[in-house]
């Protein structure tokens, strides 16, 4: 099984922030697949290139084609490895993996990776490119995640892999089972919150029966999203009856997801502050902090670039990570590394007014990186390289031959210019 060589997802990414042109850029790479049908790793770039401008379906459509010539891919890099991890990736679009290629960024690890179909026959054993390490990237909360996982596990006993992230029982952090998880633990907050049909939910409405109906979750405002969806996607705050009925609406979807609205706003000045923390074996790290004026708050609509003081706070929250926030909440990050069970996840989460904290979602899959600009955020290198490091150190200590892993001291890695992605491929 043969990797086809791709620029993949971080090289790309970084173009990206970069102010690349990508629709010049996937207008370049049209005809290579054109010369060479069988081009399955452009195929894969133009998949993400396509998806990073909107077009999600089509760039389905392209990764679909690519998987009718292999489904397994290496990253290039400029400068060659010192060793492989292989990624099991679920066949999904390109945000709802473990964003591997932007955590391993040094020489230290080649990334090679491999998309096992959702329906692959229990006997079908692949012959698996050569590695050191193995990590499965699937998303936890994905539908079919649990028979994803299982047959990881089972490939992984088949051919004696050492497969990080790979659960013996996955628990899969749902925003439904979470609240329920973690209820007993002191000065952990997980918002209340329950799946329902556009059918139960039109029905609650015309009976007018919400106190009844949604007992458990609480009381108006609610919070609600399509089902499975994230990053604020179909994201509203619902203050009454007719903002239910508007909403439903203006969506297409058939299932939803209803929360409970906690007001997590700072009583100091009334801004929301949401933090991005990743668990590397157990260590918390923070990834970023957002600060913004409404409660729908992601890093990508909080204007920190914008903002010297958002950006100076956000600097001295993760500078004193360790002995500030850290050391508030390691009960509660102890709680959900003990439940969840991975190597590595994420999470985003508040402080309420009386000091707990919140967490709005845990995922496997969230997009942590060290792309933003350097002269925007100086601060920020220092700590993405923490993660970077963990992570690098993780995987070193489970391969072979981790009695002589050496551990670089990261930079950050500078790809080339388009001129030379072309001639990547």
């Amino acid at each position: 099984m043969e990797p086809h060589l791709r620029i993949g997802l971080a090289a790309l990414s970084e173009f990206a922030f970069d102010g690349g042109d990508l629709k010049a850029f996937y207008a370049k790479l049209i005809p290579l697949v054109q010369e060479n049908p069988t081009n399955a790793g452009v195929m894969m770039d133009l998949s993400v290139l396509a998806q990073m401008q909107g077009h999600q379906d089509l760039g389905l459509a392209w990764q679909g084609e690519a998987f009718k010539i292999s489904r397994v891919y290496r990253s290039i890099r400029q400068t060659p490895a010192k060793k492989t991890v292989l990624v099991f990736a679920a066949p999904i679009h390109m945000g709802g993996n473990t964003p591997v290629d932007l955590l391993l960024r040094s020489d230290e690890f080649d990334v090679v990776t491999y998309y096992p179909s959702f329906d692959m026959s229990p006997e079908e054993v692949p012959q698996l490119p050569e590695h050191d390490i193995a990590f499965c990237a699937a998303p936890a909360d994905h539908a079919q995640a649990q028979a994803f996982y299982a047959k990881i596990r089972h490939l992984a006993a088949l051919q004696d892999l050492k497969v990080v992230n790979l659960p013996d029982n996955l628990v899969k952090p749902e925003r439904e089972l979470l609240p329920k998880l973690f209820a007993n633990v002191p000065g952990l907050h997980v918002p209340k919150t329950q799946q329902m049909s556009r059918d139960a939910l039109q029905q609650m409405l015309a009976l007018g029966n919400e106190a009844d109906v949604l007992a458990e979750t609480g009381s108006y405002p609610f919070i609600i999203r399509p089902a499975g969806s994230h990053a604020g996607f179909g994201l509203e705050k619902i203050d009454s009856r007719e903002d239910f009925a508007s909403y439903l609406a203006t969506r297409a979807e058939d299932e939803f997801s209803i929360g409970e609205f906690i007001n997590y706003a700072s009583p100091e000045d009334g801004m929301f502050r949401k933090a991005r923390v990743v668990l590397v074996d157990g260590k918390a790290y923070p990834s970023h902090y957002a600060i913004a004026d409404h409660w729908d708050i992601w890093y990508a609509n909080s204007k920190m670039e914008e903002s010297p003081w958002k950006r100076l706070e956000e600097e001295a929250f993760m500078d004193n990570f360790r002995t500030e926030f850290c050391k508030r909440h390691q009960n509660a990050f102890e709680a959900m590394n003990d439940a969840i069970g991975l190597e590595y996840v994420g999470f985003d989460c508040a402080e309420d007014a009386d000091g707990n904290l919140v967490v709005f979602e845990i995922d496997n899959a969230l997009i942590v990186h060290n792309l933003d600009s350097s002269e925007i955020y100086p601060y920020k290198q220092r700590h993405m390289r923490q993660i970077f490091k963990a992570v690098e150190r993780m995987l070193s200590a489970r391969c072979q031959s981790a009695d002589t892993a050496q551990f670089p001291d990261l930079s950050r890695l500078v790809w080339p210019p388009e001129s030379e992605l072309l001639a990547m491929v």
